[in-house]
């Protein structure tokens, strides 16, 4: 008799928990960088550019093993295709973290002090964004044996519904921080064209965080 995981395939959930778990990972250290930012620290950012991309490489290889091991037809409470969608978003994720640390070492970032403490603020929503949406896939083992209903679903989608107003606050943060680097009249277009950059990497960061929790939300609504 053949093992019955050969009929019905291995279960994805366990390595998408480790896979969300080393993503936040990448995103964590977005803090870090940011302090060295402030602190026009280079070597400190070179370290930290390094550890990124060495945590997003090893989310890659989690993401691949899923994707390799996720068969056409497995019994599932949700669709293949919101797997990979799910996976194809967490990507993007860990991509805006190493993003936001290769363009700190393009240059030397000597951020005015007035735009420090809505810089940080803007990181700090970020992360926090991030570290919610955890919480939240840390959720998928348990939904997947109440096949996406009852009491912790509900739990889930409060929780997914505090993402995205977090996110929609890490945009207001991100146009006030633009607002006053732009006012500024002694700031040199290069620092603002980096700065830019920084945010945008931050924004797609909580913008694809969101679409992780809504796409959570559209699994759960469907059953």
């Amino acid at each position: 008799m053949r093992n019955i995981l050969s009929v019905f395939g291995r279960s994805p959930f366990a390595l998408m928990i480790e896979h969300a778990r080393k993503v936040n990972s990448c995103v964590g250290l977005i803090k870090p960088v940011a302090d060295a930012i402030l602190a026009d620290d280079a070597d400190r950012l070179d370290e930290l550019q390094h550890q990124v991309s060495k945590t997003e490489y090893e989310a890659d290889l989690l993401k691949d093993e899923i994707r390799k091991n996720l068969p056409h037809h497995y019994f599932l409470p949700v669709d293949r295709e919101e797997v990979t969608q799910f996976l194809r978003q967490m990507d993007t994720i860990a991509d805006g973290a190493q993003d936001f640390a290769v363009v700190a070492t393009f240059r030397k970032l000597r951020l005015p002090r007035e735009l420090h403490q809505e810089f940080n603020d803007l990181v700090d929503k970020v992360v926090e964004v991030s570290d919610s949406l955890v919480r939240v896939v840390e959720h998928l083992a348990t939904l997947q044996k109440e096949a996406f209903d009852g009491p912790d679903s509900d739990e889930v989608l409060r929780k997914i519904q505090a993402i995205c107003h977090m996110e929609w606050e890490s945009d207001k943060l991100s146009r006030k921080l633009a607002r006053h680097y732009y006012a500024m009249d002694d700031m040199d277009p290069v620092t603002i064209m980096l700065l830019d950059k920084l945010t945008e990497a931050l924004r797609g960061i909580a913008d694809h965080s969101e679409n992780v929790g809504k796409n959570l939300r559209l699994m759960i609504a469907r059953k």
